[in-house]
Protein backbone atom coordinates (compact mmCIF):
# COMPACT_ATOMS: atom_id res chain seq x y z
CA UNK A 1 0.00 0.00 0.00
CA UNK A 2 1.38 3.13 -0.80
CA UNK A 3 0.81 7.07 -0.47
CA UNK A 4 1.88 10.00 -2.25
CA UNK A 5 0.68 13.73 -2.54
CA UNK A 6 0.52 14.65 -5.69
CA UNK A 7 2.68 17.62 -5.71
CA UNK A 8 2.95 18.78 -9.05
CA UNK A 9 -1.02 19.39 -9.41
CA UNK A 10 -1.57 21.05 -6.05
CA UNK A 11 1.85 23.32 -6.59
CA UNK A 12 -0.27 24.53 -10.38
CA UNK A 13 -3.88 24.69 -8.21
CA UNK A 14 -2.39 26.88 -5.35
CA UNK A 15 -0.31 29.37 -8.41
CA UNK A 16 -3.21 29.46 -10.21
CA UNK A 17 -5.14 30.59 -6.50
CA UNK A 18 -2.70 33.44 -5.57
CA UNK A 19 -2.51 34.40 -9.49
CA UNK A 20 -6.34 34.79 -9.55
CA UNK A 21 -7.06 36.16 -6.01
CA UNK A 22 -4.22 38.74 -7.12
CA UNK A 23 -5.59 39.83 -9.93
CA UNK A 24 -9.04 40.20 -8.53
CA UNK A 25 -7.42 42.41 -5.59
CA UNK A 26 -6.15 44.69 -8.05
CA UNK A 27 -9.06 45.24 -10.23
CA UNK A 28 -11.19 46.14 -7.01
CA UNK A 29 -8.41 48.57 -5.77
CA UNK A 30 -8.62 50.11 -9.51
CA UNK A 31 -12.37 50.00 -9.24
CA UNK A 32 -12.18 51.80 -5.65
CA UNK A 33 -9.47 54.29 -6.66
CA UNK A 34 -11.83 55.65 -9.87
CA UNK A 35 -14.75 55.63 -8.02
CA UNK A 36 -12.61 57.94 -5.53
CA UNK A 37 -11.27 60.54 -8.42
CA UNK A 38 -14.34 61.10 -10.06
CA UNK A 39 -16.49 61.40 -6.69
CA UNK A 40 -14.46 64.24 -5.94
CA UNK A 41 -13.68 65.43 -9.70
CA UNK A 42 -16.77 65.17 -11.02
CA UNK A 43 -18.02 67.26 -7.64
CA UNK A 44 -20.51 70.46 -8.44
CA UNK A 45 -20.31 72.99 -5.65
CA UNK A 46 -21.48 70.39 -2.88
CA UNK A 47 -18.12 68.66 -3.04
CA UNK A 48 -17.45 68.25 0.87
CA UNK A 49 -20.89 65.55 0.43
CA UNK A 50 -18.89 63.62 -2.31
CA UNK A 51 -15.67 64.25 -0.51
CA UNK A 52 -17.00 62.33 2.67
CA UNK A 53 -18.44 59.38 0.49
CA UNK A 54 -15.05 59.34 -1.29
CA UNK A 55 -13.58 59.32 2.31
CA UNK A 56 -15.31 56.48 3.40
CA UNK A 57 -14.90 54.16 0.30
CA UNK A 58 -11.54 54.39 0.92
CA UNK A 59 -11.38 53.56 4.92
CA UNK A 60 -13.36 50.67 4.23
CA UNK A 61 -11.51 49.65 1.40
CA UNK A 62 -8.36 49.41 3.68
CA UNK A 63 -10.18 47.40 6.37
CA UNK A 64 -10.96 44.75 3.41
CA UNK A 65 -7.42 45.30 2.55
CA UNK A 66 -6.36 44.62 5.78
CA UNK A 67 -8.37 41.39 6.30
CA UNK A 68 -7.83 39.89 2.52
CA UNK A 69 -3.87 40.10 3.22
CA UNK A 70 -3.88 39.10 6.64
CA UNK A 71 -6.44 35.97 6.33
CA UNK A 72 -7.33 35.22 2.50
CA UNK A 73 -4.24 35.97 1.11
CA UNK A 74 -1.69 34.71 3.10
CA UNK A 75 -3.90 31.14 3.14
CA UNK A 76 -3.40 30.91 -0.36
CA UNK A 77 0.42 32.32 -0.56
CA UNK A 78 1.31 29.82 2.63
CA UNK A 79 -0.07 26.81 0.48
CA UNK A 80 1.76 28.39 -2.77
CA UNK A 81 5.24 28.92 -0.99
CA UNK A 82 4.93 25.37 0.11
CA UNK A 83 4.59 23.79 -2.95
CA UNK A 84 6.94 25.90 -4.69
CA UNK A 85 10.20 25.24 -2.16
CA UNK A 86 9.28 21.46 -2.17
CA UNK A 87 11.64 20.43 -5.23
CA UNK A 88 14.47 22.26 -3.97
CA UNK A 89 13.75 22.16 -0.43
CA UNK A 90 14.97 19.83 2.16
CA UNK A 91 13.29 16.39 2.33
CA UNK A 92 13.92 13.42 4.90
CA UNK A 93 13.31 10.37 4.36
CA UNK A 94 13.39 8.12 6.99
CA UNK A 95 11.53 4.05 8.64
CA UNK A 96 9.40 4.52 10.86
CA UNK A 97 6.11 2.76 12.79
CA UNK A 98 2.84 4.14 13.37
CA UNK A 99 2.34 4.66 17.07
CA UNK A 100 -1.08 6.33 16.65
CA UNK A 101 -3.68 8.17 14.04
CA UNK A 102 -5.40 11.64 15.58
CA UNK A 103 -8.32 12.79 14.30
CA UNK A 104 -8.69 16.18 14.71
CA UNK A 105 -8.02 18.72 11.51
CA UNK A 106 -5.79 21.39 12.16
CA UNK A 107 -3.53 23.66 9.93
CA UNK A 108 -0.48 23.95 8.82
CA UNK A 109 1.92 25.33 5.69
CA UNK A 110 -1.82 26.74 4.37
CA UNK A 111 -2.48 23.14 4.16
CA UNK A 112 -5.69 21.61 6.54
CA UNK A 113 -3.63 18.25 7.87
CA UNK A 114 -4.27 15.31 9.80
CA UNK A 115 -1.72 14.58 12.48
CA UNK A 116 -0.17 10.93 12.82
CA UNK A 117 2.50 9.96 15.83
CA UNK A 118 5.52 7.84 14.99
CA UNK A 119 8.80 6.38 15.59
CA UNK A 120 11.66 6.39 13.94
CA UNK A 121 13.74 3.17 13.38
CA UNK A 122 16.94 4.18 12.18
CA UNK A 123 19.20 6.10 13.98
CA UNK A 124 18.66 7.75 17.10
CA UNK A 125 14.81 5.98 18.39
CA UNK A 126 12.09 9.23 19.05
CA UNK A 127 8.66 9.66 18.50
CA UNK A 128 7.67 12.88 16.25
CA UNK A 129 4.16 13.85 15.00
CA UNK A 130 4.60 14.31 11.23
CA UNK A 131 0.97 15.78 9.57
CA UNK A 132 -0.78 14.09 5.99
CA UNK A 133 -3.00 16.37 3.98
CA UNK A 134 -5.27 13.98 2.30
CA UNK A 135 -8.53 12.96 3.86
CA UNK A 136 -8.80 11.50 7.09
CA UNK A 137 -7.53 7.63 6.18
CA UNK A 138 -4.53 7.24 5.63
CA UNK A 139 -4.68 3.59 4.78
CA UNK A 140 -2.14 1.95 7.22
CA UNK A 141 -2.95 0.76 10.48
CA UNK A 142 -1.34 1.58 13.97
CA UNK A 143 1.58 -0.53 14.48
CA UNK A 144 2.90 -0.80 10.60
CA UNK A 145 6.45 -0.05 9.61
CA UNK A 146 6.42 2.43 6.89
CA UNK A 147 9.56 3.70 4.74
CA UNK A 148 8.37 7.92 4.50
CA UNK A 149 9.62 10.99 2.96
CA UNK A 150 8.54 14.03 4.75
CA UNK A 151 9.19 18.00 3.65
CA UNK A 152 8.40 20.35 6.53
CA UNK A 153 6.99 17.93 8.47
CA UNK A 154 4.60 16.68 5.94
CA UNK A 155 3.74 13.26 4.68
CA UNK A 156 4.61 13.68 1.23
CA UNK A 157 5.15 9.92 0.26
CA UNK A 158 4.96 6.50 2.40
CA UNK A 159 4.98 2.86 1.54
CA UNK A 160 4.40 -0.39 3.30
CA UNK A 161 7.94 -1.70 4.31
Amino acid sequence: MNYQMDVSKEYQTARKSLFTLSLLFSLLFSVVLIADVLLVVLANEDYLVNLIISIVISILFVWFAIYFFSNIFNDVNEKYLFYRGYESGLKEEGEVELVSIDDELSYMNGLYVYAVSVRYINGLERIDKIIYSVNKDLGFRVGSKLSITTYRRILTKARLH
